[in-house]
């Protein structure tokens, strides 16, 4: 695992905007039934910033906008990024399982599925921890993430 200079506060940012959209959208559709396609956005903005992390839509507002005026400040820390980036992926499927239940119509257990993300990202925004980087640390473990299977070859 490399550390590196990590800026938690993009994580804070990012956990944020993913509650408070959830919530709002989760509001929303009591009175609109389409609320539930931030679903899909959500989903597709999360699994883009595991593709890219440079391009995560709430890492460019921090750097550009937040973190400038003094809105957010930076919190650098050691650490790797990978297991934060699998927690992202993680929330990144719940939201595309999401969807789909959401498209055939289910709409209880879509934001099930969405209120799990909510609770997990709330557990890390306002606890510290995380969820996924827990599971990444236990798959790492018994070897069924690849730098499990590197370190245990040298």
């Amino acid at each position: 695992m490399a550390t590196v200079p990590f800026d938690r506060s993009v994580l804070k940012v990012n956990q944020a905007i993913l509650m408070s959209l959830l919530v709002a959208a989760y509001v929303a559709g009591i009175w609109v039934h389409f609320a539930a396609v931030v679903l899909p956005l959500l989903a597709v903005m999360m699994l883009a910033a595991v593709a890219s992390p440079s391009s995560n839509l709430p890492r460019i507002l921090y750097l550009r906008l937040l973190k400038p005026r003094g809105i957010v400040r930076p919190r650098v820390v050691q650490e790797d990024p990978a297991p934060h980036r699998f927690a992202q992926l993680v929330g990144g499927i719940f939201l595309t399982a999401a969807s789909i239940v959401a498209a055939l119509n289910l709409l209880l257990a879509a934001w099930v599925l969405a209120w799990i993300v909510v609770a997990l990202a709330f557990l890390n925004f306002a606890f510290d921890i995380c969820a996924g980087c827990i599971m990444y640390a236990q798959l790492t473990r018994i070897g069924l993430l690849p730098i499990g299977r590197r370190a245990s070859t040298v």
